[in-house]
């Protein structure tokens, strides 16, 4: 038996960790505090979000066996902010990224009342979850009618640690992509800009030849080109044409410009007509 109970927090950690994992960005904090309760063991279990000069009380979660009781408090966790001036162990909380641990004569003094007095724990404890060097919420946990022991003090930590990597690790993630995408972006405006740019490669002892006589078609355009001319000439904004091939404004421009330069047209309209004199007809805009 000794030897389970040495193994429970690795193994209720790990548990926690796959939850989070699993959980989508918008029930992140409700898996917190649920596992915070169904993994590590704990009676009740709180997930703050914290932003700019407030925090606000998310998610809260009882375990089966007290959950009948404590109906008002569920009920009060609403996701209402509230000014971190009216919590000062909170706010010192977000400060200093330091944990704290309460008793009932301690909290009465210090804690945000509306709601320890619904909870009304022998003794409380709140760490922080810090991603990103943010402190971006709050972990709070009791055990009910027992006091909150090291060992409980540690596993908050472990808790509050972990959330924070995944919460990281997701905004990093979304950070990566958007990179990413405008990287792409800039690369095709270099890469649309640098052949107009370029003209015909010459020999030391040739000349470029005269500009022809008739502009070049429509079969001169590159695929992409022809399918913004299609929408150019449906009347589509560069805003309608990116949205509908999934690519920024500045892309779109600089495809106009070669769709210009290869017809020889001046306007959107002229190269509408030129599109339309293929006999194919304009595309309709979805």
């Amino acid at each position: 038996m000794a030897v389970i109970e040495r193994d429970f927090p690795a193994r209720g950690l790990r548990r926690f960790l796959d939850r989070l994992q699993s959980a989508g960005d918008d029930a992140i904090g409700a898996a917190v505090a649920r596992e915070a309760c169904e993994s590590l063991g704990f009676s009740k279990a709180m997930f703050s979000r914290v932003g700019g000069a407030s925090w606000v009380p998310e998610h809260v979660h009882v375990s089966s066996e007290l959950e009948d009781n404590f109906g008002e408090l569920r009920r009060a966790v609403d996701g209402t902010a509230v000014p971190l001036l009216r919590a000062p162990r909170e706010a010192d909380l977000v400060r200093l990224r330091r944990p704290y641990l309460l008793g009932r004569r301690a909290y009465h003094r210090e804690a945000y009342r509306p709601l320890i007095d619904l909870s009304d724990p022998v003794a409380y404890a709140a760490a922080p979850i810090v991603a990103n060097g943010r402190t971006v919420g709050i972990l709070h946990v009791d055990r009910n009618r027992d006091a909150v022991t090291e060992q409980d003090m540690r596993l908050l930590l472990m808790a509050a640690r972990i959330t924070g990597l995944v919460v990281a690790t997701r905004e990093n993630s979304d950070q990566l992509t958007r990179q990413r995408t405008a990287l792409q972006d800039m690369v095709a405006r270099v890469v649309g800009a640098d052949a107009g740019r370029a003209g015909p490669v010459l020999g030391p002892a040739r000349q470029a030849p005269p500009p022809p006589a008739v502009p070049a078609g429509p079969s001169m355009l590159t695929d992409r080109e022809d399918e913004v001319l299609r929408l150019l000439a449906a009347g589509a904004s560069n805003r309608q044409i990116a949205g509908q091939l999934f690519i920024s404004d500045g892309t779109v421009k600089a495809h106009v410009r070669q769709i210009f330069r290869k017809l020889g047209v001046e306007s959107r309209a002229q190269a509408a007509a030129r599109f339309r004199q293929r006999g194919t007809g304009a595309a309709a805009l979805p």
